[in-house]
C-alpha cells in the first residue's frame, strides 16, 4: 500500500513562513557589524578604562548630581567611587585642630552621597580630608589614590560671568593629574 501525501494550502503557507523566518534569522546572526572609526573606538575605550572616580561633595544639589553622574558613568565597568569632603581649616588654626560642627556636617554629607552611589551597587570609599584649601585637598587625594577621573558639581549660584565656575573647580581643572568633568546645572532664571 502506498500512502498519498496531500498538500494543503495552509501547510504550504506555514512552511514558507517558517523558511523565511529561519533564513532571516541566519542572515541576521552571521552579518558582520559595521566597523567603528578608530577615533570612536578610542574614545569608547578611554571611557570604559575609568575604574576609579573621585567626587568631592558638599551639601548641595550640584554635589548630589555629580555623585549620580559618576555612578552612572562608572556603572558599566563597576568603577570605584571615592567620595570626599574637604574640611577647610583656616590658616589661624593648626591643621589638626578639631572642628566638630564641620566634621559632623561632613559625615552627614558623605552618608547622603554614599546612599546615592549605593543605588548603583558600586564600591564606595568615603574620605574626610583636612586641608587649607579645598582644591589642594582634592588634588592631593586624586594623586594619592591615582584616580582616573574627578567629577565636580558646580554650584547654581548666579555668577557675574556665566562661564565662572568657581575658584575650587577652576583650580582643579587647571592642575588635575587626570580627567576632570564639571557638571554645572542651568542657572534658574
Amino acid at each position: 500500500m502506498t500512502a498519498q501525501v496531500q498538500l494543503s494550502p495552509l501547510g504550504i503557507f506555514l512552511g514558507l513562513v517558517f523558511l523565511a523566518a529561519m533564513t532571516y534569522l541566519f542572515l541576521w546572526m552571521f552579518r558582520v557589524p559595521p566597523a567603528l572609526p578608530q577615533a570612536v573606538a578610542q574614545v569608547r575605550r578611554s571611557v570604559t578604562a575609568i575604574r576609579k572616580i573621585l567626587v568631592p561633595v558638599i551639601e548641595a544639589v550640584s554635589s548630589a548630581r555629580a555623585v549620580e553622574l559618576a555612578s552612572r558613568m562608572g556603572e558599566a565597568q563597576k568603577a570605584e567611587l571615592i567620595l570626599a569632603f574637604v574640611v577647610e581649616v583656616p590658616l589661624t588654626l593648626a591643621l589638626g585642630t578639631p572642628l566638630p560642627k564641620v566634621e559632623a556636617h561632613g559625615e552627614e554629607v558623605l552618608k547622603n552621597a554614599a546612599q546615592i552611589a549605593a543605588q548603583h551597587r558600586l564600591p564606595v570609599q568615603q574620605r574626610m580630608i583636612r586641608h587649607r584649601q579645598a582644591a589642594d585637598g582634592i588634588l592631593q587625594l586624586a594623586r594619592d589614590e591615582d584616580v582616573d577621573a574627578i567629577i565636580l558639581g558646580a554650584g547654581l549660584k548666579r555668577r557675574t560671568i556665566p562661564s565662572d565656575i568657581g575658584r575650587t573647580a577652576a583650580e582643579v581643572l587647571r592642575r588635575a593629574p587626570c580627567e576632570v568633568i564639571v557638571d554645572r546645572a542651568a542657572v534658574p532664571a
